[in-house]
């Protein structure tokens, strides 16, 4: 029984306050006061100025309905509260909620924002604004688009969704959702995640992003994918495929992109990266790409494929000059592996403890392994036409290519090794060649972007 008096009391007082700030009428031209079912109503026509606390509302023609402390305002609308300003041709304005509510465009304008669309609603006492259709958000340094913003001015959070389009200073970025916290400077984008860069050339495909400017740190997780463009073709904005022909791809579980205190890009690969660029293709559990320095490497068990040839060890180092392969360093139980022209179910074998690659013009140039190196490899002999294998070890070994093929080898310090016939060696494949027949891994394919 006390609940119940209480609740009537509550209510009582919530009552008594709307009729405490009822909407009153400052200016108007003419006044016309008549009832609609034994209630008060008032037409105010021309420069009529009606207000509400701190709230003043300004339009050519009102009707206000007193008990109800309503009012329908139209013609060149105009409510201010503060420093903010609200415009439109109709507005059905509820005192008891400070509710406004636009059924044709509306427009808001704050000092460092504009917030426009079809039609909305805002609240003057919790400052929410609801807006649908064609809605534009914008700032000084960007503008944000979709079919429905809210905006909450305390809080400074604006949440986005259907076709949002975000575009600053330095980025262009699309979502099916988008939530922008201002006061923590961070933005977090939700399906069908796209993000360009304006000066640099990359592209980010996910199903969600965060970024967080304060930190310096962006967030890419739910299939992400990088692509660092490497073309002059000017991209127009329904290409899909044209431009991506000579980028660098990646593909991870997480993609993380840093800045340190100097604005250097540091880009983290985590789990099941995967990495296409031009003839090379690499995978493994962990990887970094030093995005102003153009080096990178890889972890957790590596694997590259350049071609048809197969490359690993326990780490790799590699240069990206101006988005093309330049060198490659395989560090920890290097081997090159590649299938022989000659006979396909044949393997060239290259184990270094060190491997490094060098590459001239997009091909391989040269090939130098460092410490304990072994190299297995098939020749034609000219004067029998037979089938030979070369096995030799040595401290080292340099393996010159000219179109991907071996023109010359050269193998340094403590050399020993021994050529045998294809005759000998295939009745005991075995003891002259330990590798497996199906020892090559699958070489990956980019089915996505083809």
């Amino acid at each position: 029984m006390n609940k119940l008096i209480l609740f009537f009391l509550i209510c009582l007082c919530s009552f008594h306050l709307y009729s405490q700030n009822p909407i009153i009428l400052v200016n108007s031209d003419s006044v016309v006061g008549y009832k609609i079912n034994e209630k008060p109503v008032r037409d105010f026509i021309g420069n009529v100025h009606l207000r509400q606390g701190n709230v003043d509302l300004f339009c050519n023609k009102a009707t206000h309905y007193i008990e109800d402390n309503r009012a329908f305002l139209s013609g060149s609308v105009k409510i201010t509260q503060d420093t903010l300003v609200l415009t439109s041709e109709n507005v059905d304005y509820d005192g008891n909620k400070s509710l406004a509510n636009a059924y044709s465009k509306i427009m808001i304008i704050d000092p460092s924002t504009k917030l426009t669309a079809n039609k909305g609603t805002y609240n003057f006492r919790s400052k929410i604004a609801d807006f649908f259709g064609d809605v534009v958000y914008e700032e000084q340094k960007s503008k944000l688009k979709a079919e429905h913003i809210e905006y909450n001015k305390p809080l400074q959070l604006i949440k986005s969704y259907g076709k949002v389009e975000l575009e600053t200073d330095s980025l262009h970025l699309k979502s099916d959702s988008m939530f922008i916290y201002r006061n923590e400077d961070k933005i977090f984008s939700v399906s069908n995640v796209q993000m360009r860069g304006k000066f640099e050339p990359i592209n980010l495909i996910s199903k969600f992003l965060i970024i967080d400017k304060k930190s310096q740190i962006t967030k890419a997780y739910g299939e992400p994918v990088l692509i660092l463009i490497d073309t002059v073709k000017e991209v127009l904005e329904n290409e899909t495929e044209s431009h991506l022909l000579d980028s660098l791809f990646v593909f991870a579980d997480t993609i993380l992109a840093k800045k340190d205190d100097t604005g250097k890009t540091e880009l983290e690969f985590i789990n099941k990266l995967r990495l296409f660029k031009d003839d090379f293709t690499a995978i493994a559990g962990f990887g970094k790409i030093y995005r102003d320095s153009e080096v990178g490497f890889l972890k957790q068990n590596p694997l590259l494929w350049y071609d048809s040839t197969e490359f690993k060890g326990d780490s790799v180092f590699f240069v990206l000059k101006d988005r093309s392969l330049t060198f490659v360093r395989i560090s920890g139980n290097g081997k090159i592996l590649s299938p022989s022209h000659l006979d396909s179910s044949y393997v060239h074998r290259i184990l270094s403890d060190t491997i490094n690659i060098f590459f001239r013009e997009r091909q391989l140039d040269f090939i130098l392994g460092v410490g304990n190196s072994r190299t297995n490899y098939f020749l034609r002999n000219e004067e029998t036409n037979e089938i030979q294998l070369a096995n030799y070890s040595s401290d080292s070994v340099r393996i010159e290519l000219r179109n991907n093929e071996v023109l010359d080898v050269v193998w340094y310090s403590n050399v020993s090794g021994e050529v045998i016939p294809e005759i000998i060696f295939k009745k005991d494949i075995a003891k002259y060649y330990d590798i497996p027949k199906n020892y090559l891994v699958l070489k990956p394919v980019n089915l996505r972007f083809r």
